[in-house]
């Protein structure tokens, strides 16, 4: 606690006291405004009323009120709390810049979401996870940097990037919602996503959440594409469904038809088909069914930013359809049953040139 007060005290003015403050989770935050409750002086009393204007956990603006009236009880005067919206910071009228990116699963299974929310001019949290299909959130870095340092790892994430891994510019609120996803699936990572929500807060763009992928504009005059064609797109070729008892259902599917009797092909393809329908009623590949839902809101989403509405719009078809979304995930299903287990080359692979 006493370090992380210092190092706000350390700060050289005001704003930069706020910033560092709302870089910090949940936790060390309570642990700060229990440290600051103690501090005696005035400039600690300014402090917990800017910081009181822009944080939106109520639990910890109750803290905040706390540590004002413990300094008010020994003697120390604070100003009154403003009113909702004014604030005891320099008001000066900026436009903070964010960005969001997302890539689509490669091989592994995995994507990469990154996204900068800029706290001040020219200085972003920077923050790269790394999320699996099935996992959730497997690794979280977050970092100030600069806008020129920021620029260089975005064109070098893009210069590494090469189809068939695709990396699309999103809205940074939905960035942040695929990061708490992750968390959640994961169950990890649950302490910084407190300083995340505080980053995203105030932000007005239009995707916030998967709902809001489904009524993005499109011309009315583009038609959706047909499944066949949406998922003939390279951002699917790398993905791959896998789960603990691949190899054992792997065999047997292969196996289907090989009796001493040599069937037809269509007999075949027939015993295949009923194979498949039978291994997506069973309990741990069903479970993969709304993550593969998912996978198809957020695909849809890449293709919107893109420009391709055609494929857009089908690929929302194949959501509100389930016969169209079984056959999906059928076809994927399908492909991994019957892929060769070559381990993947690393050019194959997203790369962070950071890692």
């Amino acid at each position: 606690m006493d370090e992380l007060v210092r190092a706000i005290d350390s700060a050289q003015d005001l704003e930069k006291k706020v910033e560092y403050y709302f870089t910090l989770t949940g936790d060390e935050r309570v642990l700060v405004l229990k440290g600051l409750g103690k501090a005696g002086n005035e400039e600690t009393g300014v402090l917990l009323n800017a910081i009181y204007l822009q944080e939106t956990d109520k639990e910890i603006r109750k803290l905040i009120r706390k540590a004002i009236f413990r300094l008010r009880s020994s003697g120390v005067k604070v100003e009154e709390l403003r009113p909702e919206g004014e604030s005891v910071l320099r008001k000066v009228e900026e436009v903070r810049n964010n960005m969001g990116f997302l890539t689509n699963f490669d091989h592994t299974g995995s994507r990469m979401v990154m996204a900068a929310y800029e706290v001040r001019k020219n200085t972003f949290v920077f923050l790269n996870g790394d999320l699996h299909f099935r996992e959730g959130l497997r690794e979280l870095m977050s970092s100030p940097v600069d806008r020129r340092s920021l620029n260089e790892i975005v064109t070098a994430y893009r210069s590494s990037t090469k189809e068939p891994a695709f990396l699309i510019e999103i809205s940074p609120s939905y960035a942040a919602f695929i990061v708490e996803e992750g968390a959640r699936l994961s169950g990890r990572f649950t302490d910084a996503m407190q300083s995340l929500k505080s980053y995203v807060a105030q932000l007005k763009d239009a995707v916030h959440k998967p709902d809001d992928i489904h009524s993005l504009p499109v011309a009315d005059d583009v038609a959706p594409l047909p499944l066949h064609d949406v998922l003939r797109h390279e951002i699917f070729t790398p993905f791959s469904l896998s789960w603990e008892s691949i190899e054992e259902d792997r065999k047997s599917y292969l196996s289907t038809g090989g009796s001493t009797i040599v069937l037809p092909p269509h007999m075949m393809e027939e015993k295949k088909d009923t194979y498949l329908r039978n291994l997506m009623e069973r309990p741990d590949i069903a479970s993969l069914a709304p993550l593969f839902k998912r996978l198809l809101e957020d695909y849809a989403y890449l293709f919107h930013c893109m420009g391709d509405e055609a494929r857009y719009k089908g690929t929302l078809s194949i959501i509100r359809d389930k016969t169209a979304r079984d056959h999906a995930f059928s076809f994927f299903l399908r492909e991994s049953l019957e892929a060769r287990q070559e381990k993947p080359s690393e050019d194959d692979l997203i790369i962070n040139p950071y890692g």
